[in-house]
């Protein structure tokens, strides 16, 4: 029986195995890049003009965010408002604003997506709109440091090993719990408006669910 066991504790185990197959990353390499003159007598000129075109990029790409943020808050305000008036989610609208013949007007998106929150986060919306709010996800995954301690062990015998210490068997499975603000949440904002006596715009602010802007434009006449 002895050398049976010893007989299939030779043949490796799977995750050693799974270890020796898998793909090794090589660091970095740091040496220095061999450098080549160019020829082209316009070459630093344009390099020039390259890199004041990027940073003006990135100043317009600042002031743009910040603007963009801002009509989102002004869209979701009126967005709210409708909801509220009409006690349905009025999906995807188009906000504008006239300026003599001409009209501004940009496309707002909700969805049905949220920003991520913690499980303290999660404790404050249950307590504020009840527990339909949040939906809990807890994924199972395997732990390392066991998995490499006893790696040959598990891949002969995983369950009722006398192998493995009594103090690590709990430590083998970790488990990772994650918390989400519940698929459509986004659709009932009037009964949570109304059951606890806050403005739509409170409750979206809550929850925050992911928006969007399209269809900038200002349209002339």
């Amino acid at each position: 029986m002895a050398a049976s066991k010893t007989a299939t504790k030779k043949t490796g185990n799977l995750f050693s195995a799974a270890k020796e197959t898998g793909t090794k990353k090589d660091p970095k390499s740091k040496d220095q890049k061999v450098r080549i003159r160019a020829k082209d007598p316009d070459f630093f000129e344009k390099i020039k003009r390259l890199q004041d075109l990027q940073e003006q990029m990135k100043r317009d790409k600042a002031e743009a965010d910040m603007i963009s943020d801002e009509i989102k808050e002004l869209s979701k305000a009126e967005w709210a408002r409708l909801f509220d008036k009409t006690g349905k989610n009025p999906g995807s609208v188009m906000v504008d604003s006239k300026s003599k013949l001409d009209t501004a007007q940009v496309m707002f998106v909700p969805s049905d997506k949220y920003i991520s929150i913690n499980e303290d986060r999660a404790a404050v919306l249950t307590e504020k709109y009840g527990d339909d709010i949040v939906t809990e996800a807890t994924t199972y995954s395997f732990n390392s440091e066991m998995i490499e301690k006893y790696g040959e062990v598990l891949s002969t015998l995983i369950t009722d090993c006398d192998d493995i210490e009594e103090e690590d068997k709990s430590k083998i499975i970790k488990a990772e719990v994650n918390f989400s603000v519940t698929k459509g949440s986004i659709d009932k904002m009037k009964e949570y408006s109304e059951s606890t006596e806050v403005d739509i715009t409170e409750v979206m602010e809550d929850i925050q669910p992911v928006v969007a802007l399209k269809n900038v434009e200002i349209i002339k006449g």
